[in-house]
């Protein structure tokens, strides 16, 4: 059994996952590896220097990684901090990459400062996925634009209808499509044009969002998906989603309410916490106790057309209390994060997501009438982003639970053994995760 996590340990240097914030994945058909690349973090405990660039890691498998470094030139970073009369930008975010053309190229975002809507989407590319990456254009701008104008922040690209897309935005004015050149992968209009709104929060939002959207096309059902989290990054942080049948929406979830101010979509996982007897853990901090993980979220559908199998990437949050702080307003936030990688489904129409860190299994679906039995669950309530703990029910071959899930043998990480996961979502319209009591694999 391959351990894929480790917690506890902040080093990068022995712990790649460790500091990874807003990740994306990409396969690259030259070196036939796969690349992350996330938000600027840097800094003690992680054992780096102050250095911004984006920083990225390797993998040969989506189960090891290796931290290789920041990746933007300095003339890139130079350039993409500066903001005239105002101090520099701080550090970019949510870099997504893709190799087209013979290039790579990546999108990514420097706002004015933390918790601004003012701030930039750069376009760099480069011959290697290591770098340098030189900027080409700015792709989306929000400077000089009023608060409630969609936010030129977190990139995503995908293709689809002929056409390159670009998706963006965040809580403020909501999230955004827009066309690219797809030769050039620069904007096709002037960059402060917005493009089209697909999701926006209530007038009234009782969860701060959305932000980090991200869309892909799965042609097994036809539908474009939008991905997006609600909540607070340090604790509440969620995965939701909705689908269209048109790139540019409009976008619904189960009931076929629009995500534009009316739906925050299907809810797919949020801070959890299963029992736990052996989750793999180094030993940096005293007083260390599994307390299980908050925040997933911002993170990127990802299709490998190696194992021809659907991904979902994302940041993760270590719940154990010694990592708690207050913020001023008084909210808590779990301040070590790390890259999360997880199998993701599809159940009639829906995508659904495996309940433990990807460690290499081959995915294959068991039958679901081989599930009867005792069962630790949990239940996503689309209504509370609070952590949501397990507890323990007998299925029986009928349950609902089962007829309408997805069941698989996989790595326990908490429990350092195999076991037999279930994931779905209800009638209702819950999302659960579910792990077989008595595992003999």
């Amino acid at each position: 059994m391959t351990e894929t996590l480790l917690l506890n340990d902040y080093n990068i240097r022995t712990n790649p996952r460790a500091g990874a914030h807003d990740p994306s994945m990409m396969y690259d058909p030259v070196s036939k590896k796969y690349y992350s690349y996330c938000t600027d973090v840097y800094g003690p405990p992680l054992g780096l220097e102050d250095k911004i660039g984006i920083p990225v890691r390797s993998s040969g498998d989506l189960v090891h990684f290796k931290y290789e470094g920041t990746v933007l030139s300095e003339n890139a970073v130079e350039q993409a901090r500066d903001n005239g009369p105002y101090p520099k930008t701080v550090n970019f975010w949510a870099p997504f990459t893709e190799y087209v053309h013979g290039e790579y190229r990546m999108y990514y975002s420097a706002t004015r400062a933390f918790g601004s809507w003012e701030s930039k989407i750069w376009l760099a590319v480069s011959r290697d996925p290591l770098g340098p990456f030189e900027n080409r254009g700015v792709v989306a701008d929000s400077w000089g634009t009023e608060m409630t104008s969609p936010n030129a922040i977190d990139p995503h690209v995908f293709r689809a209808e002929g056409k390159c897309w670009l998706v963006y935005g965040s809580f403020f004015g909501g999230i955004y499509i827009k066309a690219l050149d797809d030769e050039t992968g620069l904007s096709l209009e002037d960059p402060k044009k917005p493009g089209i709104c697909i999701s926006r929060r209530n007038p009234y939002p009782v969860i701060d969002g959305p932000e980090g959207g991200a869309v892909t096309f799965v042609p097994e059902t036809g539908y474009y998906y939008l991905f997006q989290s609600y909540g607070w990054l340090g604790d509440t942080y969620d995965i939701r989603v909705g689908r269209s049948l048109s790139p540019e929406g409009p976008y619904v979830d189960r009931l076929g309410k629009s995500l534009i101010e009316l739906s925050m979509g299907q809810k797919l996982a949020g801070s959890y916490c299963f029992t736990a007897s052996a989750p793999e853990h180094g030993n940096d901090v005293d007083g260390w106790r599994w307390d299980g993980f908050r925040g997933p979220g911002h993170g990127v559908p990802f299709y490998d057309p190696v194992r021809k199998q659907w991904f979902f990437v994302h940041h993760i949050r270590d719940g154990a209390k010694v990592n708690r702080s207050i913020e001023k307003d008084g909210r808590q936030s779990f301040k070590r994060h790390y890259l999360m990688v997880r199998p993701m489904f599809f159940k009639e129409g829906w995508p659904v997501l495996g309940p433990e860190p990807y460690g290499g299994e081959s995915l294959e679906p068991v039958p679901l009438t081989d599930g009867a039995g005792t069962w630790e669950m949990i239940f996503f309530d689309p209504s509370d982003n609070s952590r949501q703990r397990s507890h323990t029910c007998r299925l029986s071959l009928d349950s609902p639970y089962l007829t309408h899930g997805c069941m698989y043998i996989c790595s326990d990480f908490e429990n350092h053994r195999k076991t037999m996961a279930l994931t779905g979502i209800t009638h209702s319209g819950v999302a659960y995760w579910g792990k077989f009591m008595y595992s003999n694999f």
